[in-house]
Formats: C-alpha cells, structure tokens, sequence
C-alpha cells in the first residue's frame, strides 16, 4: 500500500501471480522467467541499504505466496515494516497466528455496505467478512480497512469511515477511482477532512490523491534532489517510492506497469544496487524533468485532483511516443 506518510520510502515487490501454495516455485520461475526467492531476498536486502524502510507485497492475494514468510523476515532482519492487502482469502487463526510475526500492517478490502452485508450473511468461501475481521484483532495485527471509491460508493464513505472506527481499524484507506469527476472528488476530499476530524485519536483516514495546491513535491525540489541522488544512491527513495520490482523483474519508479523505457533495470540482469547506480548515471536527469514537468502542468490544469503517479506515468508513455514518431 502506498500510504504516503512522510519518511516512508516503500519498495513493493509483486511476486509470481500464478504461484498458490501448492505450486512449485521452479514452475513458475522457470516456465515464466518469474522471481524466485533468492533473487527477490537480496533486492530486499538491496532496498534496505539505500534506505527504504517498509516493504508492501502487492498482487491480487499476496497472502497466498509461500515464500511470504521469508520475505518478510528479511526485511524485518533489515529493519523494514511490511503490509499487504487481502481481498477474499480465507485467513485461519493458525494462519494470523505466524502473519503476526510477518505483517506490520494488513490490509483489508472491503468494497461497500452491500458487499459487507452480504458477507456477514453468508459467505460462498466460509467465512464471513466479520470472521476475518475478527480474527485478525484476535491476533494483534493492525489492520487497515481499504475502500475502492467510486461514483456508487461515494455516498457511503461516511459509513466506511465508521464502519472501520467499529472495527478497530488503525487506519481507512480510500482509493478512488480515475474516472471519479472533479466536483465528486472534491466532495469525497472534504468529507474526508470532516471525518478526519470526528474519528480523530480513534481511526487514521487517508486519500490517495493529489490536488493541485497540495503537490507532495516542488518541481525546484528535484533539482536538489538530483544532485544528493547523484552524490549518494541513498536519497532515491525521497522521490521514487514505491521502487516497484515487478513479476517480471523489472524494476520500475512509483507505479507498476510504469513505461519500460524508464525502467530501472531487471533483477534477471543486474542486482538492485547495480540497476540503481546505472539508472542515476543514465536516466535519472531525464526522470527528473518530466516529473517536473508533470508536476507544472499539474499546478496550471483545471482539474484540482488527481492520481499523481498515474498522469506521471501517462506522460512517460508519451514520451515513448514521441520517440517512435521521430523515429529514434
């Protein structure tokens, strides 16, 4: 998850999606060039080193991952905090019982009052939505709760915000779709603040979006930030988080499927601490100055909110498209 809170600099490693319990890593290493284990423990270890300091395993259930355990006790041996989220598998309490020594911070989503009525009554895979919720506070883990907002949903945020409160969630996670307009945005942002207000001491509410007044950074920043990073690896962090290490093994900057051309590097090819130092010599200037210039446009557009990643992410692919018309 990407929480955005000052001073945490996230690597988010996306394993194998095809891997269950029962599948044999060499399967899916093998058959698809995916990630196996050590390559992904020593980028871990990597990681840590140019400080970053909390460790998300993304995918559709990375609960399932047999090697998550691993994972994160490496990054735990390196001093990094770790999360995940789960969407719809079963957790047992033999299970929670080893995650709390594995995950910092479990997410769970939860989609709206209907879904979360449905499965109180009755649930196709056994457990009941307020089974897992309860056992997961049976174990100790914090937990958020993480609420998709969308046109439908909107008028339910309320209810999400005190639905979490209830629950004993530490924090309500609220991430809205792209396609939500801007009075619908700015409608959920301040209700966000209100309720920010009322669930103070009790429920941390975070929105994952940006508005034009409020940049995380200033395009004059990145220059500063460019000379530490070319001084010291260390400082990467500070601007590329999540680092995201993909299925595949490319490394991209603050989003997965960010464009390959300013990728990083590849764990198949090079170790992570390689890939870094090659990409600070080579592309991080270039990096720089689209997302200065994302960052301008962001401040002069019409719209107050908005993904910030992923309109970074957008120019990076126009970028590539501008190559390919001039034929380079």
């Amino acid at each position: 998850m990407n929480l955005h809170i000052p001073d945490v600099r996230i690597l988010e490693v996306h394993p194998c999606p095809t891997l269950r319990s029962e599948t044999p890593l060499s399967s899916c290493a093998g058959e698809r060039k995916e990630l196996g284990v050590p390559l992904l423990l020593r980028a871990v270890k990597d990681a840590a080193a140019l400080g970053y300091n909390f460790l998300s395993i993304a995918g559709e259930e990375p609960i399932e991952y047999p090697s998550l355990a691993a994972l994160c006790r490496e990054a735990h041996n390196r001093g990094m905090l770790t999360s995940l989220v789960n969407r719809k598998a079963r957790l047992s309490a033999a299970q929670l019982d080893w995650l709390r020594f594995s995950i910092d911070l479990l997410g769970v989503e939860v989609a709206g009052r209907e879904q979360a009525t449905r499965r109180l009554r009755r649930s196709s895979l056994g457990q009941t939505l307020e089974d897992r919720l309860g056992r997961i506070r049976d174990s100790g883990i914090p937990f958020a709760i993480v609420f998709p907002l969308n046109e439908g949903s909107l008028p339910e945020l309320e209810w999400a915000a005190e639905f979490a409160a209830a629950q004993g969630a530490a924090m309500l996670q609220v991430r809205p779709s792209s396609r939500l307009s801007d009075p619908h945005m700015a409608t959920a942002w301040m209700m966000i603040e209100c309720l920010s207000e009322l669930q103070r001491g009790k429920l941390v509410i975070h929105f994952d979006a940006v508005n034009r007044y409020g940049l995380p950074i200033e395009p004059s920043d990145l220059e500063s930030w460019l000379r530490d990073l070319q001084r010291e690896a260390r400082y990467l962090g500070e601007v590329v988080s999540p680092l995201v290490i993909q299925e595949d093994g490319r490394i991209s900057p603050v989003r997965h499927g960010f464009p390959g051309h300013f990728a990083i590097g590849n764990l198949h090819e090079q170790r992570l601490a390689d890939a870094v130092e090659t990409w600070v010599d080579g592309r991080a200037a270039e990096f720089c100055d689209l997302y200065s210039k994302v960052l301008r446009q962001t401040r002069a557009a019409d719209r107050m909110f908005g993904d910030l990643y992923e309109m970074l992410a957008q120019a990076a692919a126009d970028v590539k498209l501008g190559w390919s018309a001039a034929g380079c």
